[in-house]
């Protein structure tokens, strides 16, 4: 039987799921100190991980700026 197909909602946090979970994976390999060296020989790869996510963070506030109140303070 067939599983119905995923909404684009479900289909993107299953794959955020998935990105959490093996990033999680990283985390312990770079925690513990028999594979910490395994993770340090993709160093780069790990600052391009990390440059990817703040992009999107980036991204994510931009549609959130709006106008704010500016306060004047009258000294005169």
């Amino acid at each position: 039987m067939d599983e119905p197909p995923l909404s684009a909602e479900e289909q993107i946090e299953r794959r955020m799921d998935y990105v959490l979970r093996e990033m999680d994976e990283f985390m312990a390999m770079a925690a513990n100190p028999e594979t910490v060296d395994l993770i340090d020989h993709n160093r780069v790869l790990m600052g391009q991980i990390m440059t990817r996510a703040q992009l999107i963070g980036a991204f994510l506030m931009a549609r959130n700026t709006k106008p704010g109140l500016r306060v004047v303070q009258n000294n005169g």
